[in-house]
């Protein structure tokens, strides 16, 4: 899969084969998938019926051949968790590509090579691979992906924290370590052009081994898409295996072959090919970033307008009231306190429970539930329910609020650092006071220790 000579050398059958095979995955990977990556696919999701045509067979899927019983959950917008939804497309995937190759072989046994369809499916990969690596190196350089430590990461035991939290923590600690990560990942960059792609997949391949590696051992919640990257990428490579090899383990003399562009007839052909080129990738690398910029600035407007409203620290529940009785801090439907502000907002119960919180400052109330798996799974029933399409235009919170998923309350401050908290867990009438406590970010040990030369 080299060069496109003037003379196309033909392809043995196990070549000819195995791209039918990895055109057909990687494509429905891309357009199934990662549908995200790319707006005109998101349109075609959303808009076009695409979404209710993948759950539909995803759910027949489940349900008629792993007798799955419980509710499958659909994937949002930007989403790689890997949930039985993923999986199921996975196989889907798979099949639909072996089959695809199967029937594919049939049709097509006289011809020779793919060497121009093979062109075409590494660009679309290369440009796929260094747009969706860039996108992550942004949530790096804007520190969306890995925020800083707040109060309720802070405040937590080691010990309670899930494996997946704890790496969330540990890159969260430093931004710049946070900018070496984004710089590693715009590597990726250099694969838009033919001749740093070889240069550009080694660096991208140690990447996302990085991000496996991490992944993996610490059971975050999307393994199967950073390696189907790794194999993408790997599979940009493959032509150069042996001569990466013979450089260097064997001191011979060798060559990179440079992937050859099908070349156009008339010269304006090939000047609109290069124009349009740089056109996509200059209007990517531009809004991506000035995406990026726009949430960066509401994420730090919702944190201006909770430190100036005095609503953002770690709050000690001093009364909690549940139908005119007081429960004591044994109590396990007490709450004991609860931290407001910074990525994480939490309630802590009894032990190590917890629970979550959304907060409008503006409307002075907040939601509270229990198990965010419970509330996909609860959304996902409802979307199943209402249509995919009417889910996006009602108010979620409030049929939730209705159906006793999540729990709505009011508050307000009593004073400076004294609030009050009135509403309904199921349907329990609650009201409690909640004392602020006089600690920041910057009082912990952590936040103190910053970078020195000499330790001693």
């Amino acid at each position: 899969m080299g060069n496109l000579s003037a003379e196309p050398l033909p392809w043995n059958s196990y070549r000819k084969t195995g791209f039918r095979f990895a055109f057909i995955f990687f494509i429905l990977f891309i357009v199934l998938l990662d549908w995200s990556v790319n707006p005109v696919f998101s349109y075609v999701y959303y808009e076009a019926g695409l979404a209710e045509f993948l759950d539909a067979i995803i759910n027949q899927t489940g349900k008629n051949l792993f007798h799955i019983s419980y509710t499958i959950i659909s994937p949002y917008d930007g989403q790689h968790n890997d949930r039985t939804y993923a999986y199921l497309l996975y196989f889907i995937m798979l099949m639909a590509a072996l089959f695809g190759t199967i029937i594919w072989t049939a049709l097509d046994r006289k011809r020779t090579n793919y060497d121009t369809l093979y062109y075409w499916l590494t660009t679309i990969i290369r440009y796929y691979l260094a747009f969706t690596l860039f996108l992550f190196a942004l949530e790096k350089f804007f520190k969306l992906q890995f925020p800083d430590l707040g109060l309720y990461l802070l405040s937590e035991p080691v010990g309670n924290l899930s494996p997946m939290n704890l790496a969330w923590a540990f890159f969260g600690y430093s931004y710049g370590y946070n900018i070496f990560m984004g710089i590693a990942e715009s590597a990726a960059l250099l694969l838009l052009f033919r001749r740093t792609m070889t240069f550009g997949s080694i660096l991208t391949l140690f990447t996302l081994a990085n991000v496996m590696a991490v992944n993996y051992n610490y059971n975050v919640h999307a393994k199967m898409y950073p390696t189907a990257l790794f194999v993408m990428t790997l599979f940009l490579l493959i032509p150069q295996l042996n001569s990466l090899f013979r450089f260097f383990f064997t001191g011979e003399a060798t060559a990179l072959a440079v992937i050859k562009a099908p070349v156009f007839k008339k010269r304006w052909m090939t000047i609109s090919k290069a124009a349009l080129k740089l056109l996509l990738i200059g209007y990517f690398l531009l809004f991506s970033v000035k995406d990026y910029i726009g949430y960066q600035q509401r994420k730090v407007a919702r944190e201006i307008n909770k430190s100036q409203s005095g609503l953002s620290g770690v709050y000690a529940v001093e009364t909690f009231v549940m139908n005119k009785d007081s429960l004591s801090t044994e109590n396990p439907l007490r709450w004991n306190q609860f931290i407001l502000g910074g990525a994480r907002e939490r309630i802590r119960l009894k032990a190590d429970s917890i629970a979550y919180i959304d907060v409008s400052v503006d409307k002075k109330e907040m939601f509270v539930y229990g198990d965010r798996n419970e509330l996909a799974k609860k959304d996902q029933e409802i979307c199943n329910e209402l249509g995919f399409r009417e889910t996006m235009n009602v108010d979620m919170d409030s049929i939730f609020v209705a159906r006793q998923i999540k729990s709505r309350f009011q508050f307000g401050f009593i004073d400076s650092t004294t609030l009050w908290l009135k509403g309904k867990i199921k349907n329990d009438s609650v009201f409690m006071t909640a004392k602020k406590q006089t600690i920041k970010p910057e009082d912990f040990r952590l936040m103190k220790n910053g970078f020195q030369w000499i330790t001693e």
